[in-house]
């Protein structure tokens, strides 16, 4: 049985055995990834390449579980928060948005003083926030947005340290970087840590959530073994964790930042939260400009795998957790990831723009779907929608309708796979668009066969079967606000704001509305109640 199995997946997959395939190695054996588990695995490969460096379909799927290599181009602009006007030399974060790295360009000492706490960039060791542990345990919650004065006693003694917020442009392609997907920058006990702790990190249980200059120190010894220059992950907003500043980032500018206890005309007002939010809202599609280009052909996901990632918390149980598998087992999943940096993959290879064909399957289904499920069809106006996206798929000389649902799968997959992971994406793309066609056509025969009747029992099992496939797919698009009002923004759970509804149910909030917004993200480890001291007072560094 288990040759039968390899036989059957080297079949499969054998235009893709080249050097070029980091997951070749693991074919046929019990902890690889296979067809199979691409298959049962679908949808959610289908969202996790639709979500990937978006921030809206990241932030809904916070816990990720997919890895892709990435390429920053030359001449890129990067941004970084600190409390010294002189550049880094060693490991920070960089910010691609220049309000992000705002946040941490902050003064120290007093008056006003002020917990450190290392932004993304969370300051050497010994600099994280107090409470959160011993050195090294930095990268505390980002800074207020409304700088009230702290309180300050004739014990402060320590020096007034400006703020400064950092211009770095990359001097040459990074061409090493791992794109860690999903929430992967929250600080949280929820799974938005587990693929860097358990799997990157070798952990045994995902870290606590506060030790993320630690992390990030992890991360950057497996880079100096694997040939990664630096890590990407998301919080509010995309973040880059460099490991060496020196190599390929010139260092173009530093800026004096106000005062935290400046006049708030200087720069902090009431709005700056509300902005900054806004900001990543424009960003929930996209960074934009091309400042990050991501190999889709090498994506490395969990859900490749034959994996347990059921979640223990059921109130969570859509969102996936590494909690419940062996070492061995994220073990593999860490070796290929690793593997897409060896030196046999530094020749070039043609990459598939995956992105692109779940963004032409969503725009074709995605309002499509929710019309025929609003419930308010008659027959004639159901079967009429339903006919628009088939008819172009039957030949009417001789109509078969497997050979019609095999054209309607295959509209956008008609590309060639390349590598093992392209062939994995192939599957996972091709069962979603096959479903969602089989569908469309179980419902058509529905409502022809029903057409003449005078009761809406068609139409109301074609209902239940295109609420049933939505369901399956769970797109994020189905969540989206639409256009708010000037004085409102599109607002969804982001680390570290958001209450619970904001996750389940975003929408356009008000600037007054967003202040109290807190509650979803388990930051402690026992659920999302208050958050931990420090959680509005600082990090310092990005």
């Amino acid at each position: 049985m288990l040759l039968t199995s390899i036989l059957t997946a080297l079949i499969l997959l054998s235009p893709a055995l080249s050097s070029q395939s980091p997951l070749t190695d693991s074919l046929g054996t019990d902890n690889g990834p296979s067809p199979q588990s691409a298959r049962e695995n679908a949808q959610h490969i289908f969202n996790a390449v639709h979500a990937a460096m978006r921030q809206w379909d990241s932030s809904l799927k916070h816990n990720g579980m997919s890895f892709f290599a990435a390429t920053i181009p030359n001449n890129t602009l990067l941004y970084h928060g600190a409390h010294t006007k002189e550049p880094v030399k060693g490991m920070e974060w960089l910010a691609f948005e220049i309000e992000h790295a705002e946040m941490f360009a902050r003064g120290r000492g007093p008056p006003g003083r002020r917990p450190g706490g290392g932004g993304p960039g969370r300051g050497p060791p010994g600099e994280g926030p107090p409470g959160e542990g011993g050195p090294g345990n930095g990268r505390g919650p980002p800074p207020p947005f409304t700088f009230e004065k702290d309180r300050h006693s004739a014990e402060d003694e320590e020096p007034v340290q400006h703020g400064y917020l950092h211009t770095y442009r990359t001097s040459r392609p990074l061409t090493k970087l791992l794109y860690i997907d999903g929430m992967s920058a929250g600080k949280t006990s929820m799974g938005t840590l587990d693929t860097q702790d358990l799997i990157l990190g070798n952990a045994s249980q995902t870290q606590a959530p506060w030790g993320d200059y630690q992390r990030a120190v992890t991360l950057c010894e497996l880079g100096a073994e694997a040939g990664i220059e630096g890590f990407l992950r998301m919080e509010a907003g995309f973040e880059l964790i460099l490991c060496n500043f020196t190599e390929g980032l010139e260092f173009v500018s530093a800026y004096q930042r106000p005062d935290a206890t400046d006049d708030p005309e200087a720069g902090f007002s009431e709005l700056s939260q509300f902005e900054y939010v806004r900001g990543v809202a424009a960003r929930y599609h996209g960074i934009n400009g091309g400042r990050v280009v991501l190999d889709y052909s090498t994506m490395v996901s969990a859900f490749f795998y034959g994996l347990n990632l059921t979640n223990p918390d059921p109130k969570k149980a859509v969102l996936p957790r590494l909690v419940s598998n062996s070492a061995e087992e994220r073990e593999r999943v860490k070796d290929d990831v690793v593997s897409l940096f060896s030196p046999a993959r530094s020749e070039e290879h043609s990459t598939i723009d995956w992105l692109g064909i779940t963004d032409m399957i969503v725009t074709r289904y995605s309002d499509r779907l929710q019309f025929l499920a609003s419930g308010n069809l008659t027959n004639r106006t159901m079967l009429s929608e339903i006919n628009f996206l088939l008819n172009v798929f039957i030949d009417y000389t001789e109509p078969s309708i497997p050979n019609s649902i095999q054209k309607c799968t295959d509209i956008y997959l008609t590309l060639i796979p390349g590598t093992i992971s392209d062939h994995l994406i192939y599957e996972a793309l091709s069962t979603v668009s096959s479903k969602i066609c089989r569908t469309l056509f179980e419902v058509r025969t529905i409502l022809f066969e029903d057409a003449s009747a005078t009761s809406n029992s068609a139409v109301e099992q074609g209902n239940e079967a295109i609420q049933a496939l939505i369901d399956y797919l769970d797109w994020p698009t189905w969540l989206e606000c639409g256009k708010c009002a000037y004085d409102e923004v599109c607002f969804v759970a982001i680390w570290p704001w958001g209450a619970p509804e904001d996750h389940e149910n975003p929408g356009c909030i008000k600037v007054d509305d967003l202040r109290s917004r807190h509650g979803y993200w388990d930051m402690n480890g026992g659920g999302g109640g208050p958050r931990p001291k420090g959680v509005d007072e600082g990090r310092e560094d990005l």
